[in-house]
């Protein structure tokens, strides 16, 4: 490592005494990302072997009850893309990156929409569709399987880990919603503007610029490996405000930004407030998609297909794009500017929308769920009988508790939205009326929860 002459500040994670350990130690990193591989495999083995839920659940808890709820979201609305740094598809992708014939990435490839647009075709909309299907341990083994060898393959066969930074889905979604956390690599500008080594740049197998970031307000395309912190002590792992690279003004260049907070708003936060909270009121028959899903199975009965899934998506989608798209219209038009330079200007506030109300359903389903699911795939896994009961149910009222994150949600959008609109220098009642339009999908979010909580349960 080169090192430098510095004092690593309090608010430095790498000057601290865990934390900073864990980053700093390549054989701890290293650990870490094998075992995350060993989970990944055995997953998908034991899915293979055992197909269903009664004999297996160890593939479901694995990748329904720790990947998803606890690898991504909880660690994007904290540590950013922290879980990209043990990922098991780029841990192995970095060794067959170097011994593959490097070629060139091709331009058709170049494009996030093919990651993105394959996560929500082949995991978020089937998931309502064909609810009993997608999360039996043989589908849920064969759907990672099929990502886990196209990743491999492609990072053999193109240079500079471009999988990674063009390709994978879930690449894209951390990418974007990791800035809504309060850690941002950094690096200190006291020594790299006299350095001449660039060993961050080095050690980067991304060909990413760390000592840039802090310029651009923005990590870009970094995976939180820490191999440049490993390289030169000049790099940084700093606490800052939450969101800070939302709020802030940005040269770089990441209009796919955008478009992933509104389709993620609009595919897991809206939809689950029709299907799954409001789903389970006392006034379910009387919801539209309900009730227009009920009558399209009564026409057409199609094995394992759940229409009211289909109408409650359908219908979260064209109620969260027409309200996006009629509130920034509004907007744009006051202030003469065209739709998208507004959308790409503003719409960074929805980010905390999705990923800080999104906690509210993890909170309390670990307890529901996500505790019992672990334990029991645990003692499945070592022979035992011992099975696990959840640790609440829907009666304890502490358990809605949880709830409150969606309203730190609506507050922390809004927040966003009001620093973002001070970038178009707007002041005064103008920038209070533009405000209260352009955030009209907040006031729908915030209409479902209110809505919902004077309802009740229809458990």
């Amino acid at each position: 490592m080169k090192q430098v002459e510095k004092t690593r500040s309090a608010s430095d994670l790498l000057g601290w005494p865990v934390i900073g350990w864990f980053f700093s130690n390549s054989k701890l990193m290293m650990a870490a990302r094998l075992l995350v591989l060993t989970m990944l495999i055995t997953a998908i083995y034991f899915g293979l072997v055992y197909p269903t839920e009664e004999i297996n659940p160890y593939t479901g808890a694995l990748f329904w009850s720790l990947f998803w709820p606890f690898f991504l979201i909880l660690s994007m609305a904290t540590l950013g893309t922290v879980f990209c740094g043990v990922c098991p598809h780029s841990f192995v992708g970095k060794y067959l990156n170097r011994i593959g014939p490097k070629k060139p990435l091709p331009a058709w490839l170049k494009n996030r929409w093919i990651g993105f647009g394959l996560l929500l075709l082949a995991y978020w909309i089937p998931i309502y569709i064909f609810p009993d299907v997608l999360k039996t341990p043989w589908v849920s083994a064969l759907f990672f399987l099929v990502l886990t060898l196209v990743a491999w393959s492609l990072f053999y066969l193109y240079r500079n880990m471009a999988y990674c930074s063009s390709i994978c889905p879930i690449g894209t979604v951390t990418s974007a919603f990791s800035k809504v956390g309060f850690v941002q690599l950094k690096t200190d500008q006291n020594h790299c503007q006299s350095c001449r080594s660039f060993d961050c740049t080095k050690a980067c197998e991304w060909n990413l610029r760390p000592y840039f970031f802090e310029k651009k307000n923005s990590m870009g395309d970094c995976t939180l490996c820490m191999d440049c912190s490993q390289a030169c002590n000049a790099v940084e792992l700093k606490l800052t405000s939450p969101s800070t690279q939302l709020w802030k003004p940005s040269s770089a260049k990441e209009p796919m930004n955008v478009w992933v907070y509104v389709w993620l708003l609009a595919v897991i936060s809206i939809t689950m407030r029709f299907h799954h909270s409001l789903g389970h009121s006392s006034i379910k028959e009387q919801l539209p998609w309900v009730q227009a899903g009920q009558w399209l199975e009564s026409l057409v009965s199609v094995p394992l297909l759940d229409w009211v899934g289909v109408m409650a998506l359908s219908m979260a989608v064209l109620s969260t794009f027409a309200i996006v798209w009629g509130s920034f219209t509004i907007s744009a038009k006051l202030l003469n500017m065209s739709f998208s330079d507004f959308f790409q200007s503003v719409g960074q506030f929805m980010a905390p929308l999705m990923l800080i109300g999104a906690l509210s359903h993890i909170g309390s389903f670990f307890f529901l769920h996500y505790a019992s699911d672990l334990m029991n795939a645990w003692y499945w896994l070592i022979g035992s009988s011992i099975t696990v009961s959840p640790l609440a149910t829907f009666r304890d009222g502490w358990i809605h508790l949880f709830g409150l994150f969606n309203y730190i949600a609506v507050i922390w959008a809004l927040f966003v939205l009001y620093k973002r609109l001070s970038l178009l220098n707007l002041n005064g009642w103008k920038r209070v009326q533009i405000w209260i339009i352009s955030g009209g999908i907040v006031w729908f979010y915030l209409l479902l929860v209110v809505f919902r909580a004077m309802i009740p349960h229809g458990h």
